[in-house]
């Protein structure tokens, strides 16, 4: 299989293909999505093809090409969907500091029950054998996964900063800290296999001591008087 040189990748398309005269069927494009991440996430890119792609959606080569022009154009939309996913719990949201926390204890449970499945390491350990054959891989995954993630995080700190919530800080340092004490030393255990997955109660607890310790880093000062 030829993939794209490093940096072309994130380019592909995400969105469906029109095709002449035929508006694009959303049911198609779900199961197509549906059945790319589970080919994905189950064997890299050694089980994903466009071939493989189409018989698990039950559909043809040619509706898969009619939504997406290519195998990296597939590849980032399953990224997206599952980035959106887990940042779910940061949009929409009321203002004030205590949902701010809720907010970020939520999304940090939904990120940290993916960073710490079955799915996300076998992923990481596919990623580990195959960064030097196909390294826009890598690229795409942690510009649109990890950096963007954060980059979403970090902004939801400056609102809050904006709206007086919290002092003024390094909101992506903030995030990037915030993200850090989340994962801790575990994520390499996971990997290697050195240490068995954090129960949902240990989770918890280190997520939330880890939303408060930034938010309380951050309070805004006292009123002078």
């Amino acid at each position: 299989m030829t993939y794209p040189q490093p940096g072309s990748a994130p380019d592909a398309p995400t969105t469906p293909r029109r095709t002449r005269g035929r508006p694009p069927d959303d049911a198609k494009h779900a199961a197509i999505l549906a059945a790319a991440r589970s080919l994905f996430f189950a064997g890299g890119l050694q089980r994903l093809t466009i071939e493989a792609v189409a018989r698990a959606a039950g559909v043809s080569k040619v509706t898969v090409y009619a939504h997406f022009s290519d195998l990296p154009g597939i590849i980032r939309a399953v990224i997206l969907a599952q980035r959106d996913q887990m940042t779910a719990a940061l949009e929409g949201l009321p203002t004030g500091p205590q949902s701010l926390r809720q907010a970020l204890i939520d999304f940090g449970r939904c990120l940290m029950d993916f960073l710490t499945g079955d799915e996300f390491l076998t992923l990481q350990r596919l990623l580990a054998t195959q960064a030097v054959q196909q390294p826009w891989l890598g690229l795409l995954i942690h510009r649109e996964g990890a950096e963007a993630t954060c980059d979403k995080l970090a902004g939801l700190l400056a609102d809050a900063v904006a709206r007086g919530d919290l002092r003024p800080h390094d909101s992506h340092r903030a995030a990037e800290q915030l993200l850090g004490m989340w994962q801790g030393i575990q994520t390499t255990g996971l990997l290697i296999g050195g240490c068995p997955r954090p129960t949902a109660e240990t989770l918890r607890q280190r997520i939330e001591c880890s939303v408060d310790l930034i938010l309380s880093a951050h309070a805004p000062q006292p009123a002078a008087g």
